[in-house]
C-alpha cells in the first residue's frame, strides 16, 4: 500500500479518544503514523446526535493512495462529492461487488449494514466530500408524515425490511450543491454551531429526498435523450459565465429547441435558462462562503458585468444584498466565538 505523506507537526486524533461512540467507518489498513495523519488532518467525524453523524474528507495527496475501509452499522449513508474524483470498489452481501465512480457534482445514497472495499485516491488532486449518516429510526422521526414520499428503496428500510441493501447515484442540482458546500465549510470550521450544522443537515436531506421522490421522470426519458440532457447540463455548468444559446445547443446536440426545453424541465425541474441563473447565483453564494473573493470579483466570475444587476438578482434570490451576505459569512466563519465568563 502506498504511504500517506506525514506532517511532523500534525496532531493525532483517533476516533477512540472520546470513548463516546463507535466511528461510522473503520480503516483497517491504517496503523500508527498513517492513522494519526488520516484522523488528524484528512478525515473528520462530527456527531450531531445519537442518530445523526457527519463525516468530512479533504485532501490532496502527493502520491496515489489505495485505502481499505469497512462498515458494520445500520446507518443510511448520503454522500456528496464536492471536488475531485475517485474510484470506490465496494463489496457487500446486499449486492455483491460493485465499482462506483465518484466525481464532483455527484451524490449518492445507500444502505449497506455490512460493507468493505477499497478506495483509489488520485495524485495531487484535491478531493472534498461530506457524508451524512442517519439511522432509520432518526430519519423516520425527521420525516414524520412525509415518510410516504420516500423512494421505495428507502421506504423498505424504514419499514423494517432492511435485509435488501441499495445504492443510488445522481447528479446534484444547484441547490443541493450549494447547501452541501455550506455544510462542509460549516463543519470544517471549529467554531461551527451545533444548531447551524443540524439545520443545514436537515435542509440538505430534505432537498435530496424531495429531489429523489420527484425525480422519477429521469427513468422515463429514452437513453439518448437522457444522455444528451446531462451533457447539456454539464455544458451549461462549465460555460455558466457565458452560456451557449438554445440554438447553439440544438445544433451541437442535434436536438430541437422544444425538446431541449421540455426534456430539461422534466429531468431537472426547471428550464435551461432558469438552471443557468440558479447555478450562477448558487456558485456566487458558494464563493462567498469560501471567502476568497470580493463582491465585484464574484460577479465577474459568474458572468455579470454590471454589479447592480448582480446585486439585484442576488437579493431577489436570497433576500439580502451580496455585500451584506459576504460580511455575515466572513464574520461567522473567521471570527472565534466568545465564551461567556463563569
Amino acid at each position: 500500500m502506498r504511504q500517506l505523506a506525514t506532517d511532523p507537526g500534525s496532531k493525532s486524533h483517533s476516533p477512540g479518544e472520546s470513548g463516546r461512540h463507535l466511528p461510522v467507518r473503520d480503516f483497517p489498513s491504517l496503523a500508527g503514523r498513517e492513522k494519526a495523519v488520516w484522523y488528524g488532518r484528512l478525515w473528520k467525524e462530527v456527531r450531531l446526535n445519537a442518530g445523526l453523524t457527519l463525516t468530512l474528507f479533504d485532501a490532496s495527496l502527493p502520491r496515489g493512495f489505495s485505502l481499505e475501509f469497512a462498515k458494520s452499522n445500520h446507518m443510511i449513508d448520503f454522500g456528496f462529492f464536492l471536488e475531485g474524483s475517485f474510484v470506490n470498489r465496494v463489496d457487500s452481501p446486499a449486492f455483491g461487488r460493485r465499482e462506483l465512480h465518484n466525481r464532483a457534482g455527484d451524490y449518492g445514497m445507500g444502505y449497506m449494514p455490512e460493507m468493505s472495499g477499497v478506495v483509489e485516491l488520485p495524485v495531487n488532486r484535491r478531493i472534498r466530500m461530506v457524508h451524512v449518516h442517519v439511522s432509520p429510526s432518526a430519519l423516520g422521526v425527521m420525516l414524520g408524515r412525509d415518510v410516504g414520499r420516500l423512494p421505495s428503496c428507502l421506504g423498505r428500510v424504514l419499514n423494517g425490511r432492511g435485509d435488501v441493501g441499495f445504492v443510488l447515484q445522481k447528479r446534484q442540482n444547484p441547490l443541493v450543491r450549494a447547501v452541501a458546500n455550506e455544510l462542509f465549510y460549516g463543519a470544517s470550521n471549529a467554531t461551527g454551531l451545533q444548531m447551524y450544522l443540524e439545520g443545514k443537515t436537515l435542509e440538505l436531506l430534505a432537498l435530496v429526498l424531495t429531489d429523489d421522490a420527484d425525480g422519477g421522470t429521469e427513468r422515463v426519458l429514452c437513453p439518448r435523450m437522457n444522455e444528451a440532457l446531462h451533457s447539456i447540463r454539464s455544458d451549461l455548468e462549465e460555460r455558466h459565465a457565458s452560456p451557449p444559446t438554445l440554438a447553439e445547443l440544438s445544433s451541437k446536440y442535434h436536438l430541437p429547441v422544444v425538446n431541449i426545453q421540455a426534456g430539461f424541465k422534466s429531468l431537472f425541474g426547471m428550464s435551461a435558462f432558469a438552471f443557468v441563473q440558479e447555478y450562477r447565483l448558487q456558485r456566487a453564494r458558494r464563493l462567498f462562503v469560501e471567502g476568497d473573493m470580493n463582491v465585484s470579483e464574484v460577479a465577474w466570475d459568474i458572468g455579470y458585468t454590471n454589479l447592480s444587476h448582480f446585486s439585484s438578482a442576488f437579493r431577489k434570490r436570497f433576500g439580502v444584498l451580496p455585500k451584506a451576505y459576504l460580511q455575515s459569512v466572513r464574520e461567522r466563519l473567521h471570527t472565534p466565538c466568545r465564551r461567556s465568563r463563569p
